[in-house]
């Protein structure tokens, strides 16, 4: 006796150990569907993982992610009405590039990443100052800061920029800024 396809693809998929697969492809799909009626900024957002209930997704910005948040019960919604079953209980969002954050879900660090308190503080002769300031260069999540702080651990950071006296923006000679200049004139009555 001959058993339908239906009847016996469930059981197979199991034994396959494909489950979590489909799944996954289900629920990248939907959501590429549901981001396709996004505005443009938010639209580019790309699913990165999907592991118990929770959808990571990646976006181009801050801006996006925060439009995410806003949009999120009803993405959630929207991608489980495609996907026919309740399948994402949870969306992440992630900006591109960005790595994750160090902390835990419960809002405290790692064991792993808690430094014991010094006893004494690190001199400039300290022979492991480097390392740990190097450790804790890596911990910095925005690469221009921690470009920054690299440079400055190197000592190959350039000089402080000349400074207007008056607004504080940067001026390549010392003194006021051409518009704290004009200003000056104008209130002398030159």
């Amino acid at each position: 006796m001959f058993k339908s396809l239906k009847d016996i693809l469930p059981g197979t998929i199991e034994e396959l150990g494909i489950a979590e697969q489909l799944k996954r492809t289900a629920v990248f799909a939907a959501w590429r569907t549901v981001a396709a009626r996004l505005p443009a900024h938010a639209r580019a957002a790309r699913p990165l993982r999907f592991q118990h209930g929770t959808l990571v997704v990646e976006a181009p910005s801050s801006a996006a992610i925060h439009e995410l948040h806003m949009r999120a019960p009803q993405l959630t919604r929207d991608v489980n009405k495609i996907v026919g079953r309740l399948l994402v209980t949870k969306l992440e969002f992630r900006v591109r590039g960005q790595r994750p954050a160090t902390r835990a879900a419960t809002g405290t660090l790692p064991q792993s990443a808690i430094e014991k308190p010094r006893t004494k503080p690190a001199s400039p002769e300290d022979p492991d100052r480097e390392r740990r300031l190097r450790q804790a260069i890596d911990l910095i999540e925005n690469p221009a800061v921690r470009g920054q702080a690299l440079a400055r651990l190197a000592g190959s950071e350039e000089q402080e920029p000349e400074r207007c006296t008056a607004c504080g923006t940067e001026v390549s000679t010392p003194g006021l800024c051409p518009l704290c200049q004009a200003h000056e004139r104008q209130g002398s009555g030159e």
